[in-house]
């Protein structure tokens, strides 16, 4: 009987694949990326950083910039492999190649720099320290340049214990690699004792941790983000433009190392939630208590119902602060407060507050005031004030002003103030019981306006001094508060880029406020209890079903998010990135979705929490009409769709995606100025649609180093069958499936693949080119082609391609 072992619950990601083999009896666990992580993207970052040092301290020349430190420091790095043949170098043998500066201080440099960036992966910690706890063998292996006592030192520093492992494997103090396989033959001669299909080695590095791993016996999982993440911080490049360095949200890898238990449609809905929610609202409920605190405010309300998610939020991050702050959720809506706006009831003033909510009728607004509708107006009772121009009744007069005029009668007027009066005294007792007599209150709300918040701050004589208001994004609408004396602080105003992300957010805000909101009721209005408090009075929860369960995750990856960020303490006395970075992804997402996104948060719903309790889903059969005249792409494309009217397109962007899946990636693809895969593997991706065909095979070059598993999740996201894989280094593939795909050898894919194959490639193209019509050519098989950009091989015949064929025939496959 193959028994769980008790450590099992804290493995990081899913274990039924140990269930058909046996649980491993020793865990041999990769570094980099792994079990250390840093707090920059890229390893070239780091030399950024130590250019950056090195500059500041005078120990490079002062036209050695950081970006050009780091390509002197890469090429010396690439001449020191020369020098050993390919083989393992040390940090010194690398700057001791380099004429730039003294090799012992920019060593020493580049180790202080690197154990600042780093920090402890949690979820590996967690489960380092349980298999410690029952006795289960675990050694770490690493490909690096730096010494196994060095590493040492960086692995304590970050909190990984001495006592968590037996040996450390560092590739250039045992002159061997995982790469070429020569530290899994240690590793194997030092636990001969152990057979290698017991052994399991986890790592990021398809190659030298899973691929070479496998090849040596052993047992591995590919321990990396799933490629989502990347195809995000793609799509952010392309927004943004900002340098690598100040987009870097180091959380967020994490975060996807954690939803790794996640697949199918539940890994999308936490992803969203971790990878592009988590870092906007997780960041923004750490600022307001940083600032709150630092502002000397012990008192934090944030403004139901985003207060379901922030009050949480706020309060642990409090709690792992040891600061002396409470938070206290205020039930206060648009709707609630609605009636404070009654006072000085007339005409003008109704025309004035229907013109603000434009799905109210008129016919509700006269009947909470206590009016009668007439038989004359009643066949327009339902409408909204602006369906009502230019309408006649039976008599010829305008159907508007007879219906205004019903708001001058002198009972309707009375009712109108007492509802004011009533209304203020009721959300002043709210106030009272739920903040005391607190002198300086941090009211917060999602954005952009702040209304709601400025409404309550009206509220009271000494509102502008008692109540600082926080807001995530903002827009120019808060010019005349800022004006008037009232506080206002915006987390996504830091900067010019700042405000214009946070206008995207105001155009086109239902995702973010259903992903907060739609779990709790909106606040209807406020009751006197048995005892004569006042208690507010809520709607039920809007989403049901589905849709409350992707609300769910959502939230859930949040939490996520958010969990890492206290977990993980990120020392850097680097100056912080902008507070606008934690809301890029979102914007981005907005700005530039992708069908699957477009299609699952499109048929998201929103309420418009306006009196009407109205909802809508948010891509619905009018907002995709409304979008149809822009579907062909003539114009410049954004420009007209943030310019529709939001009441009938809410998220253009959405709704254009769902018609035309490729209608802003490719004008962002053809000005891309990153090299990288996303652009080619959208490219071929919307090749394979021209062509009307929806069942494709594909053969790449390098395995999970290439090309091909970027594209496999490209064409899938798209809807595209992918029947087979093929690999030009079969070494790289050593699987059955790849990727969710089954993997053929090129020898069998004439007699198994009927479909057209796609060259995932694009240097490596006239090669497979000539392989594949050798084959199918023997094989007396036709052969369809689709290379991106090359129709002298979608169209050439085997006889065409003779020369090409005598050409790569029989040489060995090198990248």
């Amino acid at each position: 009987m193959n028994t769980v072992p008790p450590w099992a619950d804290a493995l990081p990601f899913p274990h039924e694949c140990f269930s058909a083999h046996g649980w491993p009896e020793l865990i041999s666990l990769d570094v980099f990326d792994t079990l250390l992580l840093r707090q920059v993207d890229t390893p070239a970052a780091v030399f950024d950083e130590v250019g950056r040092r090195a500059l500041e301290a005078g120990l490079v020349d002062r036209g050695l910039t950081p970006p050009l430190f780091r390509l002197a420091r890469q090429a010396a790095e690439r001449r020191a492999r020369e020098l050993r043949a390919g083989g393992e170098v040390d940090i010194l043998d690398i700057y001791r190649q380099g004429a730039f500066g003294d090799p012992g201080q920019l060593a020493a440099l580049e180790l202080a720099v690197e154990q600042e960036l780093l920090f402890a992966n949690p979820l590996m910690c967690r489960f380092l320290q349980k298999l410690a706890e029952y006795g289960v063998p675990v050694v770490l292996l690493s490909d690096m340049y730096i010494q196994a006592e060095d590493l040492q030192c960086l692995l304590r520093a970050a909190g990984v214990k001495d006592d968590w492992y037996r040996t450390l494997y560092v590739s250039c103090s045992h002159r061997a690699s995982k790469r070429e396989g020569g530290l899994f033959r240690i590793l194997l001669k030092d636990f001969a004792h152990i057979s290698p299909d017991r052994i399991l080695h986890i790592g990021d590095d398809p190659l030298g941790d899973v691929a070479t791993a496998r090849s040596a016996g052993l047992r591995a999982v590919h321990y990396a983000p799933s490629s989502a993440l990347s195809r995000m911080q793609d799509r952010e490049k392309s927004l943004s433009r900002l340098s690598a360095g100040s987009v870097s949200l180091p959380l967020r890898r994490l975060a996807a190392l954690a939803g790794l238990r996640h697949d199918g449609e539940t890994a999308f809905w936490h992803e969203f939630g971790s990878l592009i929610l988590g870092p906007a609202i997780a960041e923004y409920c750490r600022w307001v208590v940083e600032d709150c605190h630092s502002r000397g405010i012990s008192l934090i309300a944030p403004l139901m119902r985003e207060a379901a998610i922030f009050a949480p939020l706020m309060t642990d991050w409090i709690r792992h602060q040891g600061y002396s702050m409470r938070v206290v959720p205020l039930f206060v809506s648009r709707q609630a407060l609605a009636p404070l706006q009654f006072t000085g009831m007339s005409s003008t003033h109704a025309r004035a507050f229907l013109s603000t909510r434009p799905h109210l009728s008129w016919g509700a607004l006269l009947s909470e005031l206590g009016g009668n509708i007439p038989p004359n107006l009643t066949p327009w009772a339902e409408l909204p004030l602006d369906a009502l121009a230019e309408q006649r009744g039976p008599d010829g007069s305008l159907v508007e002003q007879g219906v205004l005029d019903l708001f001058d009668a002198p009972h309707v007027r009375r009712q109108a103030d007492e509802r004011a009066k009533e209304t203020r005294a009721l959300v002043l007792d709210h106030l009272a019981e739920r903040l005391g007599a607190t002198n300086h209150v941090a009211l917060v709300d999602l954005g952009a306006r702040a209304s709601t918040p400025a409404a309550l701050a009206a509220l009271e004589p000494r509102g502008r001094q008692r109540f600082d208001i926080y807001l995530c994004y903002g827009v120019a609408d808060l010019a005349p508060l800022l004006a008037d004396g009232l506080r206002v602080h915006v987390f996504c105003g830091e900067t010019a880029m700042g405000m214009d992300l946070g206008r995207i957010l105001y155009r086109s805000p239902q995702v973010l406020e259903r992903a907060l909101t739609g779990l709790s009721g909106s606040t209807l209005g406020y009751r006197r209890d048995e005892e004569g408090h006042c208690v507010p009075v809520t709607a039920p929860a809007p989403a049901q079903g589905d849709e409350a369960r992707a609300l769910h995750l959502m939230q859930s990856g949040i939490r996520c998010y958010a969990e890492l960020l206290r977990t993980v303490a990120l020392p850097s006395n680097r100056a912080p990135a902008p507070r606008e970075v934690a809301f890029l992804p979102l914007a981005a997402a907005l700005s530039m979705p992708t069908p699957s996104e477009a299609q699952r948060l499109g048929a998201l719903w929103y309420d418009y929490n306006d009196g009407t309790h109205l909802e809508r889903e948010i891509c619905d059969a009018d907002a995709m009409t409304g979008v149809g005249m822009l579907a062909s792409g003539e114009g410049p494309m954004m420009g007209m769709a943030v310019g529709l009217r939001p009441l009938l397109v809410p998220w253009p962007q959405g709704a254009l995606t769902r018609l035309n899946p490729d209608v802003f990636w490719r004008h962002a693809d053809g000005l891309n100025l990153e090299a990288g895969h996303g652009p080619v593997c959208r490219a071929l991706v919307r090749r394979i649609r021209s062509l009307n065909l929806d069942h494709v095979a594909v053969i790449a070059v390098g395995g999970d180093g290439g090309m091909g598993p970027d594209f496999i999740h490209t064409a899938r996201d798209a809807g595209i069958n992918l029947v087979g894989y093929t690999d030009l280094m079969t070494e790289r593939v050593p699987f059955s499936v790849f990727h969710g795909v089954p993997v053929i050898a090129m020898d069998r894919m004439p007699d198994e693949v009927t479909s057209p194959i796609v060259l995932v490639t694009l240097g490596y193209a006239d090669r497979l080119a000539a392989l594949l019509r050798a084959r199918f050519s023997a094989a007396g098989r036709s052969l369809r082609l689709i290379a991106l950009g090359r129709p002298d091989l979608e169209n050439a015949s085997p006889d065409g391609i003779s020369d090409l064929t005598g050409k790569w025939m029989g040489k060995p496959a090198k990248l």
